[in-house]
């Protein structure tokens, strides 16, 4: 699976999961950065990725939109700062990372959204 992160995201979590040999790419290095969420989910549509956010609340409403139009995208990945700090990019990593080995196919979450439920419990 490839994975676009969501602006909020900072893009060294993308970096480090390169090094770990994923192909995930930032909000930032897509040049998608400012881009509206219908526009950052257009985005990872065309690039074949499921989006990674912590933006629950905005995205859940736009993926019923997106249903009730027909329009069909390549999943995203919640994230809740309860689950996994924004701030700790190790912890974001590894959850990633762990998420990106259970779940390899590119089509292993189209027209799909999943939560991260787990986080890193070693400190950041």
């Amino acid at each position: 699976m490839r994975l676009l992160l969501d602006e909020h995201i900072a893009p060294r979590v993308a970096v480090e999961l390169r090094r770990k040999g994923y192909d995930v790419v930032a909000a930032e290095e897509l040049g998608t950065r400012g881009a509206s969420d219908a526009e950052q989910l257009a985005a990872a549509a065309r690039e074949r990725r499921a989006l990674v956010t912590y933006n629950i609340v905005d995205f859940q409403d736009l993926l019923l939109q997106s249903a009730q139009k027909g329009l069909t995208h390549q999943g995203i990945v919640f994230v809740s700062e309860k689950t996994v700090p924004q701030r700790s990019v190790r912890a974001l990593v590894r959850a990633l990372g762990r998420l990106l080995d259970d779940l390899p196919a590119d089509d292993a979450l189209v027209d799909r959204a999943l939560f991260i439920t787990q986080g890193d419990p070693a400190p950041a």
